[in-house]
C-alpha cells in the first residue's frame, strides 16, 4: 500500500508535463509544416466557414502529413481548412483565396489520385485526396484568371 501513495505525485507531475509537452509539439508541427506562415496571411476566424465543410480530411502540407484530422471546404472567397480541436491549440483556421494558389496538378500514383496546390508567394506545397476536391473543382478553374498553371514545375 505504501507504494500506492508514492506514486501520487508523480501521477500530478505528469498530466500537466504531458499537457505542455503536447502543445510544444502543436507548435513545432505547426513551424515545419508551414501553417503557421499560411495563418499570418490567410487566417480567418472559426465562424466565417463555407457550408460545404467536410470533416476528418486528409492533407499534407510541407513537411507535415495532418491525416484525418482536418475540416476542409470552400465558396467563392477561397479553401477553408481548419483543424479539429486539440490541434487549434497552434493552427488557427485557413481561408486561402483562389487566387493564392499558385498552380494545381492531380495525379494518380498506384490506385490513388490526389491534388496538389503551391499556395501564395511561398508556393508551399499542399496535398490533399482527390476526393477531398471533387466539390471546390469548379472554384479552383474559375479562380484562375489565367494565373495558375494546372501543372506544377
Amino acid at each position: 500500500m505504501a507504494s500506492l501513495s508514492q506514486s501520487g505525485p508523480a501521477l500530478e507531475l505528469f498530466l500537466p508535463l504531458a499537457a505542455l509537452w503536447f502543445a510544444f509539439v502543436m507548435w513545432v508541427l505547426s513551424w515545419v509544416s508551414g501553417w503557421r506562415g499560411l495563418a499570418r496571411n490567410f487566417g480567418t476566424d472559426a465562424g466565417d466557414r463555407p457550408e460545404s465543410m467536410r470533416w476528418l480530411r486528409s492533407a499534407r502540407l510541407g513537411w507535415a502529413s495532418y491525416n484525418h484530422c482536418l475540416w476542409m471546404g470552400g465558396d467563392e472567397r477561397g479553401l477553408y481548412l481548419r483543424p479539429v480541436l486539440p490541434l487549434r491549440l497552434s493552427h488557427s483556421p485557413l481561408r486561402i483565396p483562389w487566387s493564392e494558389i499558385r498552380a494545381w496538378e492531380r495525379k494518380k500514383f498506384l490506385f490513388r489520385w490526389t491534388d496538389t496546390l503551391l499556395l501564395g508567394p511561398t508556393h508551399l506545397r499542399l496535398t490533399v485526396p482527390s476526393s477531398a476536391m471533387e466539390s471546390l473543382t469548379a472554384y479552383l478553374e474559375d479562380g484562375r484568371d489565367g494565373r495558375v498553371q494546372t501543372r506544377l514545375r
